[in-house]
């Protein structure tokens, strides 16, 4: 989204810097997100060449022992193991962030609700695109709007209050005459 593309469509510059802030926040958040994963990712990296060279050493030091040989393996069985759970939960990551990002963009109200309604196991993330989830996305749109703000609600500006003085504005009279008028009839007898 560029400042140029907000003009053209002819906002003024106080809702195009307010518009920027708004999407400055959502980038951040985003940022924040993707940095959180990729560190935990770097980790779980970190952890699984510490593991494999310490099975390379293992496996140097233990040519004809039997019993070394079994922990071998079962050390290579439960690596094996830990890199398949990391692997599948980069995965889940990179979907998650995807689809939130993609709710976000469809102007969801709550994220994690929507999200709760949308059946995970069907969308897949090929080449940094959904698959499966534009279809969820417009039935939940068509079938329970409420969970998304209005495109017209979006861009309409908060309305400004009127302020009325106070005291009677309508001017008219209330029974019997104004206080005025009442106060003059007594001093007046």
């Amino acid at each position: 989204m560029k400042r140029e593309q907000l003009k053209e469509l002819g906002l003024s510059d106080e809702n195009i810097d307010k518009i920027m802030s708004f999407h400055g926040q959502t980038v951040t958040d985003l940022n924040t997100r993707l940095n959180a994963a990729e560190n935990e990712r770097d980790s779980v990296k970190q952890q699984l060449e510490t593991n494999q060279s310490e099975l390379e050493k293992l496996k140097e030091s233990t040519t004809d022992n039997e019993e070394l040989t079994n922990q071998l393996n079962d050390l290579q069985n439960k690596m094996k193991e830990s890199e398949t759970q990391a692997q599948e939960k980069l995965v889940q990551q990179e979907k998650d962030f995807a689809i939130k990002l993609a709710l976000k963009e469809a102007n969801a109200l709550d994220e994690e609700i929507v999200l709760g309604q949308i059946d995970k196991d069907t969308v897949k993330v090929v080449g940094g695109k959904l698959q499966g989830f534009s279809e969820q996305l417009e039935s939940l749109k068509e079938n329970k709007a409420f969970l998304f703000q209005k495109a017209e609600e979006k861009e309409k500006p908060n309305p400004t209050p009127a302020i009325v003085a106070g005291g009677n504005p309508s001017g008219s009279v209330p029974e019997g005459g104004s206080i005025l008028q009442k106060i003059q009839e007594r001093l007046g007898d």
